[in-house]
């Protein structure tokens, strides 16, 4: 028996124009269309260009085309795109920032607490 809707178990998606608050963990993916307020633990995670997370967020992978505002971790990888923002703490396994993409706060390797080798309190902007 094939249920098309086991792909889509352990997945939460937040459509454009909604707004949730609260603490959630979602052993899937978390697609984040409209805003999510609070705290957030999943395997991966995509803000859409409209979206916004307001809190601290601790992912495997995570892809922001939107805004994050507070801290992120994503321990495997991270992707910033063009149109994605970072304001707070960011700690990555990886890191990938596409021209225009924008981080201010802090940016550090997770696991790697040397102030030596975080940003701290610094923009980074990759426009040409």
């Amino acid at each position: 028996m094939n249920d098309s809707t086991s792909d889509h178990k352990g997945n939460i998606i937040i459509g454009d124009g909604v707004t949730v608050n609260g603490s959630f963990t979602v052993p899937g993916k978390a697609m984040i269309n409209g805003s999510l307020q609070g705290e957030l633990v999943a395997d991966e995670l995509t803000i859409g260009p409209q979206g916004k997370v307001l809190g601290k967020v601790k992912v495997r992978k995570a892809d922001v085309h939107g805004e994050s505002h507070d801290s992120i971790t994503a321990s495997e990888y991270l992707i910033i795109r063009s149109s994605g923002q970072i304001h707070g703490t960011a700690s990555y396994g990886k890191i990938e920032i596409e021209r225009g993409g924008l981080i201010t706060g802090s940016v550090s390797p997770c696991g790697d607490s040397s102030a030596a080798k975080a940003v701290q309190d610094k923009s980074v902007r990759t426009d040409a």
